[in-house]
């Protein structure tokens, strides 16, 4: 069975045996996400290009481009979520093609957005995905190949996102992998370069924070969360928190959760770019006084129920939001809105934060 009748036969109900269980997982994620696969309206949404992740690996990603000479071809890099931030073509007939499939800057392709892609499988399994023609979940993207894999910072082994390459699928071999190789490998080396100076700027801005205030401080990039012991119970999530403080900009008030507020000092003025330092401040109208009744005291049986389950999965899968979300059944930002109503915290996951 070639994989546009494995696909049609999943797409009935049926589930193929000739397919690798990689890419059956994937598609039954896609599945379980609601995904439309005639849909081609891809999510947009808007992105800072300039990021210390893009300042890095862009050079890198066009200094291996010769890789691909003779090749109609895209580069492009994702953020942890999955969204485009960058793009390169090698050649200009395939840009409008590419436009109109939404692989722009600002594209979201996170599998659970769009369904099986090289982008957001890559992310959601953690290795390179090679997705080719009729692999796609989505049928708009069966003339398509293309190749990912996650970049993880060599410091903090935190997915800083995903390098791309992207060709037409009658023009895709095996040199595609052995290039997205050689592009993850190049960023990680050039991440390694220039960690030890832009933590240290980050550890720096920090310290000096907590010298100046007795407020509960945070200092955060988009690779590095750092936190006092005194904050560890406010259950901070780094890829919310810094989805936050990229889109209020420098030198803003942002509402870090129900009750919480901070503002948001910039490291280097005027750019969130080199990461910020939050000063969080409580609302006192919401701080409950001693002996307050539990904060699920108002909710009914079903909601107490939903969120004793919520809190059951998140803790069999370690704190690890992306697979409590994929066994609930529901999406990252369902499950994140469902923590925020119940209280609840995830149990957290290596690398995801450092205390100092």
């Amino acid at each position: 069975m070639d994989r546009r009748c494995a696909w049609e036969a999943f797409q009935s109900g049926g589930d193929p045996g000739d397919v690798g269980p990689g890419l059956l997982d994937s598609w039954r994620r896609s599945r379980w996400s609601g995904v439309d696969p005639s849909d081609t309206d891809i999510p947009q949404v808007t992105v800072d290009a300039d990021t210390p992740f893009v300042r890095v690996a862009a050079p890198v990603m066009l200094g291996l481009a010769d890789q691909l000479a003779g090749t109609s071809s895209c580069l492009a890099l994702a953020d942890p979520r999955g969204t485009v931030v960058w793009r390169w073509v090698s050649d200009p007939g395939i840009a409008g093609d590419l436009d109109d499939v939404g692989v722009v800057r600002g594209g979201r392709f996170a599998e659970e957005a769009i369904g099986t892609n090289g982008i957001g499988t890559a992310l959601e399994s953690g290795g390179p995905a090679f997705v080719r023609g009729a692999d796609h979940w989505v049928e708009a993207f069966h003339r398509w190949a293309c190749v990912a894999a996650p970049v993880v910072h060599p410091v903090t082994r935190k997915v800083c996102g995903a390098v791309n390459i992207t060709c037409r699928a009658g023009d895709a071999g095996r040199l595609l992998g052995l290039a997205a190789s050689a592009m993850v490998q190049g960023v990680s080396e050039a991440l390694r370069a220039g960690a030890a100076t832009s933590e240290r700027r980050l550890l720096d801005a920090f310290l000096t924070a907590r010298a100046r205030t007795t407020a509960p401080v945070v200092a955060l990039d988009a690779m590095i969360l750092l936190a006092a012991d005194s904050t560890g119970g406010v259950g901070l999530d780094h890829a919310e928190l810094w989805a936050l403080v990229t889109e209020a900009g420098p030198d803003e008030e942002i509402d870090v959760a129900d009750g919480l507020g901070a503002h948001v000092w910039p490291v280097t003025p005027g750019t969130t770019a080199d990461g910020v330092v939050l000063t969080l401040r409580p609302d006192p109208a919401a701080v409950a006084p001693v002996g307050a009744r539990d904060p699920r005291a108002g909710l009914g049986l079903l909601e107490h129920a939903e969120a004793e389950v919520v809190a059951g999965v998140l803790a069999e899968c370690g704190g690890n939001k992306a697979a409590a979300a994929a066994r609930l059944g529901i999406s990252r930002g369902t499950l994140y809105a469902k923590l925020r109503r119940y209280r609840l915290t995830a149990a957290p996951t290596r690398g995801a934060h450092r205390p100092v």
